[in-house]
């Protein structure tokens, strides 16, 4: 046979005649509490593993600076006869305090040739809290003959006063051109053929033949407050009787800080008779000292002195001609600090948080399982005694 079943013996209750209440073998307490501090374990390192997670992710993200393009294939045709007029400006932004904030404003226009602006035209505004670092633009579109291509890009810098500038180099206008036609064929400003230059426009463009300056680029500014790369109008508007116009603009405007506040002192006093003031006007948050004995500050007619500056100032012992020595007592500014009653600047980070909220309610729930296991345990133990 197979093994026999615990039996229950019924005891008789204490307090009810002709009652009986079966006592059941008990689960041991090690194994309540093991349960317990591992759930509460748990709980706390699931909210640390989440915590460095999205820590983790915000600090990639931030690492990666944008990167600004439009009028590039595919959105862009690579046919023939079109008229495509493309703008962007970027504003890059330094405040003194070393904030970064960018404003990319882009438009772009595609119809017939022929047909200008504003037929077919989208604007896009897009901010960030980081600089643009490069521009692409205007490249391998309308090579099919008989187009016209304007692009254009303009660079804003606002920095601080005495920020470091870099200069621009330029790589333009080569390879452009060519096909036989009216000459002169290239009208550029710069003309320059450098090695990974900060502007890098107009080159392979504009060839297949046609009219006298059909490729006109020019480069405008000589140097640059942030690091930044321009690519455009590169290997485009070839075929005969197309048209290239493309210019890049640099403009740096410096920021002087705002100036800061400062409070000196008053002078201590010198003198008999009623004190007068130093400071004009006075204020209650920067008591000034007086000239004189009496209600004056630290004065040489007088023996015990106050503070006086028009307001109720701090009692301080001062030394005094012909009285007894004191020692000045520290004047304690009055009011709390803009952050609050001494407290230190408010911040807010949502992340941490709601893992504080799910930290606190996994801890609550597994201290209310535990607690009421034990009234069980307890009251089984009461029970068992009687």
């Amino acid at each position: 046979m197979g093994a026999a079943l615990p039996s229950f013996s019924p005891v008789p209750h204490p307090s009810r005649a002709g009652s009986f209440r079966t006592r059941r073998p008990g689960r041991s307490e090690p194994i309540r509490r093991y349960v317990l501090m591992s759930v509460v374990a748990a709980t706390a390192f699931g909210s640390l593993v989440l915590g460095g997670f999205f820590g983790a992710q915000v600090a990639s993200a931030a690492a990666t600076a944008p990167a600004a393009a439009q009028c590039d294939p595919p959105a862009f045709p690579t046919g023939a006869g079109f008229q495509v007029t493309c703008t962007i400006t970027i504003d890059d932004t330094v405040s003194p305090a070393g904030a970064t904030a960018s404003t990319v404003t882009a438009t772009a226009c595609l119809a017939a040739a022929g047909v200008t602006p504003p037929s077919g035209c989208t604007t896009a505004v897009t901010t960030s809290n980081q600089l643009v670092t490069s521009v692409n633009q205007c490249n391998g579109i309308v090579v099919g003959g008989g187009s016209n291509l304007t692009c254009s890009v303009a660079v804003i810098d606002t920095v601080p006063t005495g920020a470091a500038t870099s200069g621009v180099t330029v790589n333009q206008c080569i390879g452009s051109g060519t096909g036989g036609g009216t000459q002169p064929t290239l009208l550029c400003a710069p003309v320059g053929s450098t090695t990974n230059a900060v502007v890098t426009q107009c080159n392979g463009s504009g060839n297949g033949g046609g009219a006298s300056t059909r490729v006109q680029c020019n480069v405008t500014g000589s140097t640059t407050a942030e690091p930044i790369t321009i690519n455009q109008c590169n290997g485009s508007s070839n075929g005969g009787g197309s048209t290239v116009t493309c210019d890049t603009t640099f403009t740096n405007n410096f920021v002087a800080a705002a100036p800061t506040t400062t409070t000196t002192a008053a002078p201590a006093g010198a003198g008999g008779g009623g004190g007068t003031t130093t400071t004009s006007p006075p204020t209650a948050a920067s008591p000034t000292a007086g000239a004189g004995g009496g209600t004056g500050a630290v004065g040489s007619g007088g023996g015990t002195g106050a503070v006086g500056s028009g307001e109720t100032g701090v009692t301080g012992a001062a030394s005094a001609a012909g009285g007894s020595t004191g020692s000045l007592a520290a004047v304690i500014p009055v009011g709390s600090p803009q952050t609050g009653l001494g407290g230190a600047a408010h911040a807010r980070d949502n992340d941490l948080i709601w893992l504080a909220v799910i930290a606190l309610a996994g801890a609550g729930v597994a201290a209310a399982v535990g607690i009421r296991r034990r009234r069980i345990h307890s009251a089984g133990a009461a029970t068992e005694s009687l």
